[in-house]
């Protein structure tokens, strides 16, 4: 038996999406289109399956399906990199047998360009209107952006200060109190502002930037695991992988080895083009 959704203590939309009943799609209709209108903002509600029964149009456009209507009926294991994936379906099962929400997770999506993005997901799950069961699972997918860069253009130039000495700094990160009075903040507002930011917490943050360089590091030299988890900032390998895995669903081996194929299946598809224009 299903457990019925359990209230997360949030107000506003959280607590209300809790509740909601959900028969069919007769409420999907007018979120998806109001999620639409957001930018950098993932929507989507999946059956108990795991099967996508209202997207809006950005997880269409960042999943590769050239509609919307391309994705309902899908899992995510039939749009998303294999690697990735089976995280995003094991998150949802836990959504649905515990009746609990899951609310601002760090992840890491590859976009099919092969850019890297993250993002804080949150789901929850949607009671049946007659059986208060859980019936299925809304959620939502933000865009994180962290540089330093980012900071600066909303005001904040000794935050962005701060930000950019982490990322000189990653074998042997500053802690959040340095970063605060490098940003010539209280430990306490450094915290509420790179929150208000960045819908992170300066821990988040710190880790996120460690394993952005890591990402970087995977895909374009070949450093050693041990090497990288050093220049990241970690103490030894396993707690690299750890962490990475974590994050990514993925150890970091495997997916050095899922780039390096993406990147072998790139040059070998440009390889048949040029041959068959010779040809022609």
């Amino acid at each position: 038996m299903s457990p019925r959704p359990q209230s997360d203590g949030h107000s506003g939309l959280p607590g209300m999406l809790a509740h909601l009943a959900l028969r069919g799609a007769d409420l999907a209709l007018p979120f998806e289109r109001l999620f639409d209108d957001l930018p950098n903002v993932v929507f989507f509600i999946k059956d108990r399956a795991g099967r996508y029964l209202s997207v809006n149009k950005a997880l269409a456009e960042r999943c590769g399906a050239g509609s919307k209507a391309a994705v309902i009926g899908k899992r995510p294991s039939d749009i998303f990199p294999a690697a990735l994936a089976p995280r995003y379906e094991r998150q949802d099962q836990r959504v649905l047998a515990s009746g609990k929400a899951v609310l601002d997770q760090l992840e890491l999506h590859l976009y099919p360009d092969r850019r890297r993005g993250w993002c804080l997901t949150n789901k929850y799950p949607v009671g049946d209107r007659i059986t208060g069961r859980v019936s299925a699972i809304m959620g939502i997918s933000r865009d994180v952006e962290t540089s330093a860069r980012g900071a600066a253009t909303r005001g904040f130039p000794e935050l962005a200060n701060a930000l950019d000495i982490l990322y000189t700094r990653l074998a042997d990160p500053p802690g959040i109190e340095e970063l605060a009075k490098l940003s010539g903040l209280s430990s306490t507002h450094f915290s509420h502002l790179v929150q208000r930011l960045f819908h992170l917490t300066p821990s988040q943050l710190v880790m996120k930037a460690r394993i952005d360089e890591s990402l970087h590091l995977l895909a374009t030299t070949r450093e050693t695991l041990a090497g990288i988890a050093l220049a990241t900032g970690f103490c030894d390998q396993s707690a690299f992988t750890r962490h990475f895995r974590r994050l990514t669903g993925l150890p970091p081996g495997a997916f050095r080895a899922q780039v390096s194929a993406q990147v072998s299946a790139q040059v070998s598809a440009a390889s048949s083009e040029a041959a068959g224009r010779a040809g022609a």
